[in-house]
């Protein structure tokens, strides 16, 4: 029963324009505990005031908002479980707070999905969106930081885990729509791609003779040194100059 119970609900979050009709219904008949006893303990979590439903309402409704794919469905319907675990209330904050609850959250994400026998490669892009859903974008991060940020997440990662973003946004009762600074931080990461496209490792100022004339032996030790030189230009650590190129290349020599 429990295997056919699963199976029915990966089919409800893909296809389903309202999953949590058949969530709430199967917690009614107590069919929901039987593969998913996480979620029933979210049931009269309350949250803090800037939402208005408690975390298992929350939850089914951030599911209902979230694009039709099983991964930002299940990250979804799972991104704030950890919060059973890690409610405390604030007396400075006078409100109930949730200290990394998106770690806690993205643990037992992990086995849950583990005990369903889902495809490896799936668990880990949900357990991903869920540990990084947290993330507060400032608009005084450098394009360093936001090559920072891409990376942790994933280039394939980054529309999925905005998507998640707004039906969280959306499954709490008082807010809607796309923040401003969302969509800001969605284009910077997007001219941040687009650049990197632009720019290759043929671009760099220097060449693999250039660093033979260093004294580097003809080989992959060239590659490996033009690449930590595209990295360097690409993360906006040093300048696309010849001359900066080569004293940074003999560092890098220097230390191997």
């Amino acid at each position: 029963m429990e295997k056919r119970l699963i199976e029915e609900f990966l089919y409800v979050l893909q296809n389903y324009d309202k999953p949590s009709i058949w969530i709430e219904e199967k917690r009614k008949t107590g069919e929901l505990a039987i593969f998913f006893p996480e979620i029933i303990d979210c049931v009269d979590i309350k949250q803090n005031s800037y939402h208005k439903y408690d975390v298992y309402y929350h939850l089914l409704y951030s599911c209902d908002a979230a694009i039709k794919k099983l991964n930002v469905r299940l990250a979804a319907i799972m991104h704030d479980i950890g919060k059973v675990e890690t409610k405390l209330f604030s007396e400075n904050e006078n409100d109930f707070v949730f200290y990394k609850h998106e770690i806690i959250g993205s643990n037992k994400a992990y086995n849950i999905m583990k005990r369903w026998n889902l495809p490896i490669s799936l668990i880990k892009n949900v357990v991903k969106l869920i540990r990084f859903h947290m993330f507060h974008y400032k608009e005084y991060w450098t394009d360093s930081a936001v090559r920072r940020f891409i990376k942790r997440i994933g280039k394939d990662n980054i529309e999925d885990l905005f998507s998640l973003r707004i039906a969280d946004r959306e499954g709490n009762g008082f807010r809607s729509g796309e923040p401003e600074k969302i969509k800001l931080f969605r284009k910077r990461i997007l001219n941040i791609i687009e650049e990197e496209k632009k720019f290759k490792i043929k671009d760099l100022e220097i060449s693999g003779y250039d660093i033979i004339q260093l004294g580097v032996k003809e080989g992959p030790l060239v590659g490996e040194i033009l690449r930590y030189l595209y990295n360097s230009v690409v993360s906006n650590k040093i300048e696309n100059n010849k001359d900066v190129l080569i004293d940074s290349a003999k560092f890098f020599i220097e230390k191997k």
